[in-house]
């Protein structure tokens, strides 16, 4: 990435030049100011959300055409990384959206993904109702929530329900998107389906970290959705492009914990700043001037700097990538892209949680009650982590190097 936060005084920054030239600043400032304070009253971020959709994050992407900043991906991971700094719950809740608007962009001219195109120029986001993603078998795949559209013929359209667990995001979402067997043709199709009456989301979400994404059970209740809302299948994609489609899911919560890692930089700072008491057998008479706690701090900062770094090589394999999308070369980007994700998800889930708990060491007992909320940072950093996990990863790299084994195509690897 181009952005960096640390300027060149040597301070640490929120919020990326890139962030503020887009009018973010001031809104990323406030998300920030109020995260401990969601996290303690369990205060889900509606308003927030709704503000950042109004100023077009969920459309940063789009062209100009559509509403849009054409932002490159990169560039998006930075603003996105930014809002994680600030809140990853909610940098986490646009996760889907964010992904579908990818998935559109390189196939705008199939009438399904033209639609989402259109609802996020309208500075709408869309979730997903995909999967009921627990399979009650081992191996068993997921299920589709709204299996089958019924055709209406007294309503002149589409009835469904259903029930999406693990749906991250969705109580914030305007419309959904997923797969179905069409009941006239018995043939899968896509469908757009809005948010009405029919859909509800439960915040039932039972994790310790992230607790405020929206990742409860999403019901739907004989939705309906219009006949001009259903679309065919996407037409298959040619034997040689690259199978490795999912690898953004990755980057993006890699990115979203390395926001975390920047946040714990800058608390790391207010938190040896207010200290008032250093211990008896310290050497200086204050905190802010005891020699081990400054070089702890200085630790946080350099693992948080190598933290973005990591990440940043991720996200530009990321982007050369989609830059290679349709050419000879996507192949052999697209497989880079998914090993540097790998990689990043290994070393950096390693080392997140080991800044999250200096933190507290550089505080001891002055920072450990709850009202701070600081413990969110460790909490965030599991639970973010515990996708995809990174054991796999780890083998999948070893066997790679060994004997060139490829990765697999699934979204959940």
């Amino acid at each position: 990435m181009s952005d960096t936060t640390f300027v060149n005084s040597g301070e640490l920054k929120l919020v990326s030049p890139l962030s503020t030239a887009l009018g973010f600043s001031k809104i990323i400032d406030d998300i920030a100011s109020s995260a401990a304070e969601r996290e303690l009253t369990h205060r889900l971020p509606y308003d927030e959300i709704a503000t950042l959709k109004a100023h077009g994050f969920g459309a940063l992407r789009l062209p100009a055409g559509l509403e849009g900043q054409a932002l490159t991906l990169s560039e998006l991971l930075t603003v996105a990384r930014d809002v994680a700094a600030a809140d990853s719950n909610i940098a986490h809740a646009f996760r889907n959206h964010l992904w579908q608007v990818e998935a559109a962009l390189r196939r705008q001219d199939h009438p399904f993904h033209a639609h989402v195109l259109a609802l996020t120029s309208q500075k709408k986001t869309v979730g997903l109702s995909f999967t009921e993603t627990d399979a009650p078998a081992a191996g068993a795949r997921p299920s589709r929530v709204l299996s089958r559209l019924e055709w209406d013929e007294t309503r002149q359209v589409y009835l469904g329900s259903g029930d999406k667990v693990y749906a991250t995001g969705n109580l914030y979402n305007d419309a959904f998107i997923g797969l179905a067997v069409e009941s006239r043709a018995g043939k899968t199709v896509q469908y757009v389906l809005a948010r009405s009456d029919g859909v509800s989301s439960d915040d039932d979400w039972q994790g310790f970290g992230q607790r405020l994404t929206g990742s409860g059970t999403a019901k739907f209740r004989a939705v309906t959705v219009p006949a001009a809302h259903v679309y065919p299948q996407d037409p298959p994609r040619p034997d040689e492009a690259a199978p490795w489609g999912y690898t953004f899911h990755q980057v993006y919560l890699t990115n979203c914990i390395a926001g975390i890692a920047r946040r714990i930089a800058l608390d790391a700072v207010e938190v040896l700043r207010a200290r008032k008491r250093n211990f008896y057998h310290g050497e200086a008479e204050h905190p802010a001037e005891e020699p081990v706690l400054q070089a702890l701090l200085g630790r946080i900062r350099a693992y948080a700097a190598s933290i973005e770094a990591t990440a940043d090589r991720a996200v530009g394999a990321l982007q050369r990538a989609w830059d290679t999308y349709g050419t000879s070369d996507e192949y052999a980007a697209t497989l880079a892209a998914t090993l540097a994700a790998s990689e990043a998800k290994v070393v950096i889930d390693d080392l997140a949680p080991q800044i999250a708990s200096w933190l507290i060491d550089l505080g001891s007992g002055s920072v450990v009650s709850r009202v701070g909320a600081l413990d969110r940072h460790w909490r965030n950093i599991k639970v973010i982590a515990s996708h995809n996990p990174r054991l796999y990863k780890e083998s999948l790299l070893g066997q790679h190097l060994l004997n060139g084994r490829l990765p697999p195509t699934g979204a959940f690897f």
